[in-house]
C-alpha cells in the first residue's frame, strides 16, 4: 500500500492527518518547519497560536512574549508548549515565556450549575507535581487558586513579554473567569490580539463552561472582547475542527491596537 492510500485508510477511520501519518511511518520525512506548518504535530493548535503570536509580536517590533496554559492536569500540555515555544524562539529570534496555571491538586469544587458539575468532579486532573517539574526544562509553573494567581501574575509580568497566547483548559466557569484577569487589566501585559485556545466548547453550550465566561467576559464595562475569528477553519491548512476552538482577546484600548503590521505584499493586489 502507497503513502496515499495509508493515508486516505487512516483518515477514513477518523484519524486526523498527523496520526495517519504517523500510522504509515512517514512523519519523519517531513521538515519540522512543515510539520509545523501544516498541524502535524501532537498539538497543533498549540503551534499555531504560537506561531500567530510571534508574528504579531514580531510585527510590532517586540524582542520576546509571554504564552501561557491555564489547567496544567498532568501536564502533557505544558510539555509540548515549552517544545513549541523553543523551536519558534529559535526561528523567530523572540525570548519566549512559558509558563502553567494549576491548582496542583486538580480541579477545585464547582460553584453549582455554570461549572457544568454533571462533567466533572472535585479533584479531577490532579498533578505528579515532582514528575512534571522533573520533565520541564524552563517553563514556570505557578501553583495555586486561579483567582489570586492570574491577577498578581499580570501586576509582576515584564512588559517587555507580553502575553501573546493562551490556552484555556480549567474546565470550569468560575476558573476561566477568574483567568480572564489577565485580560482586565494594564493592557500593555497583552499584545493588543492575543491568540486563545479553549478546550473545554466541543459540545458545550452558551450557558455553562468556557462559553457562558467568554459570554460574560465581553459583557463587562471595559469593552474588551473575546471573538472567534470569522472562517479561520477554512484559511488553515488541512480545515482542522481544532480551528473553530481559536479565539483571539482584543484590547481595543491597547495603544499599539491601531499599529500596522500586515506586511506589503498581503496590501497589494497588482493585475494579473
Amino acid at each position: 500500500m502507497n503513502l496515499g492510500q495509508q493515508l486516505s485508510d487512516g483518515i477514513a477511520k477518523g484519524l486526523t492527518l498527523r496520526y495517519a501519518l504517523r500510522a504509515a511511518g512517514k512523519a519523519r520525512l517531513i521538515s519540522v518547519q512543515r510539520q509545523f506548518d501544516w498541524g502535524l504535530v501532537e498539538r497543533p493548535h498549540y503551534a499555531y497560536g504560537l506561531a500567530r503570536a510571534a508574528a504579531e509580536a514580531q510585527g510590532l517590533g517586540h524582542s520576546g512574549m509571554t504564552v501561557l496554559e491555564f489547567g496544567v492536569a498532568g501536564g502533557n500540555g505544558l510539555v509540548a508548549m515549552e517544545e513549541y515555544a523553543d523551536y519558534v524562539a529559535r526561528t523567530s529570534g523572540l525570548r519566549i515565556d512559558v509558563v502553567g496555571f494549576d491548582t496542583g491538586r486538580g480541579l477545585p469544587a464547582p460553584v453549582d450549575y455554570r461549572d457544568a458539575p454533571h462533567l466533572w468532579a472535585p479533584g479531577d486532573f490532579n498533578m505528579d507535581e515532582e514528575l512534571l517539574r522533573r520533565r520541564l526544562r524552563g517553563a514556570q509553573l505557578v501553583l495555586g487558586d486561579v483567582r489570586e494567581t492570574a491577577s498578581q501574575f499580570v501586576v509582576d509580568l515584564d512588559p517587555k513579554r507580553p502575553i501573546g497566547f493562551v490556552a484555556f483548559d480549567l474546565d470550569l466557569w468560575s476558573s476561566t473567569m477568574s483567568a480572564f484577569d489577565i485580560f482586565r487589566g494594564e493592557p500593555r501585559s497583552c499584545l493588543p490580539r492575543v491568540w486563545c485556545y479553549f478546550d473545554d466548547i466541543v459540545a458545550m453550550i452558551e450557558d455553562v463552561g468556557e462559553l457562558l465566561a467568554i459570554e460574560e467576559f465581553n459583557a463587562e464595562g471595559h469593552g474588551r472582547k473575546i471573538r472567534h475569528p470569522w472562517m479561520l477553519r477554512a484559511n488553515v491548512p488541512l480545515r482542522p475542527p481544532w480551528a473553530d476552538q481559536m479565539f483571539q482577546a482584543h484590547l481595543f484600548d491597547h495603544p499599539e491596537y491601531t499599529r500596522l503590521i500586515a506586511p506589503p505584499e498581503s496590501r497589494a493586489l497588482p493585475l494579473n
